[in-house]
């Protein structure tokens, strides 16, 4: 068991995040994912609410509202250079805003006009996934990209207004490709980071020494002048890490364990709850 010293935070807040129903996933591509990346393989996909048409988007959101929804995340599978295609449902997003919806955007990569069509939507926030190994890019995502294609879409939504939240996956770059996400977003004004963990396969454990990595990981992001936030994708069961994640400078952590939240409280940690999605975090 991880030996856990009882610290405490400077500013002593935690925020929970526990999006579930009152934060639906719509996915405008269904299923589908020219990629397939090797750690997803469309699995996340499968987990989301299909809408693939304009329409079928503000119904299903609509009817997410009507039930207690606060906002919804606009997500879906990418095409053979990256790109989810969301420029259809610009206006359905807009749309959504003015309903009084919060939205979070997965963009995928964007070139300039592409941004600044996706920014005018005026969603809460445009969440970027960061990587910046162009091994990973080509061999795991299959792309043929390069880490300046994803430097470019954080610059080019920045650019056109947007409030941008990368999201960078501990585990899937090797450790020097991690450290040059950091260094690239200390160079941005970025509203947050979310910070996540490679999923195993199911049936599969986590990469060896994964836990260690994600503390160091938010130990060094935690320099950058923004919020850094324990995302949801990661393997659960990890309370004491979730704890060294706080005591590195979490400020938010979604669905955490029971025990963590315990711990916090008892650490002298004011802790607030919101059923939101972290990207949303202020």
């Amino acid at each position: 068991m991880v030996s856990i010293t009882l610290t405490f935070a400077v500013n002593k807040r935690l925020t929970v995040y526990s999006p579930g129903h009152n934060f639906p996933s719509f996915s405008v591509t269904g299923t589908w994912c020219a990629l397939r990346c090797e750690h997803c393989k469309g699995r996340f996909l499968r987990g989301m609410i299909s809408a693939t048409s304009s329409a079928q988007l503000l119904d299903a959101a609509r009817a997410a509202k009507a039930r207690g929804a606060r906002g919804i995340l606009v997500s879906g599978g990418c095409d053979a250079e990256g790109r989810v295609p969301l420029a259809p449902f610009v206006g359905a997003i807009a749309r959504l805003r003015s309903e009084g919806l919060m939205v979070n955007v997965h963009t995928g990569l964007l070139d300039e006009a592409a941004a600044r069509e996706l920014a005018s939507a005026s969603a809460e926030a445009f969440s970027v996934d960061l990587l910046q190994d162009p091994e990973v890019i080509r061999s795991s995502l299959h792309m043929e990209a390069t880490p300046e294609d994803y430097e470019n879409t954080l610059r080019a939504l920045l650019a056109a207004g947007a409030r941008v939240v990368p999201h960078v996956c501990v585990g899937l770059q090797q450790p020097d490709a991690e450290q040059r996400c950091l260094d690239l977003l200390s160079r941005l004004p970025i509203a947050a980071v979310v910070v996540l963990a490679l999923l195993p396969p199911p049936g599969q454990k986590p990469l060896p020494g994964l836990e260690d990595r994600l503390v160091n990981f938010i130990e060094n992001a935690a320099s950058l002048p923004c919020p850094v936030l324990l995302g949801c994708m990661r393997p659960r069961g990890w309370w004491e890490t979730e704890v060294r994640c706080i005591q590195a400078g979490v400020a938010g952590i979604v669905n955490p364990s029971s025990r963590t939240v315990a711990w916090a409280r008892a650490n002298g940690y004011e802790v607030a709850t919101e059923r939101l999605c972290c990207a949303l975090h202020r």
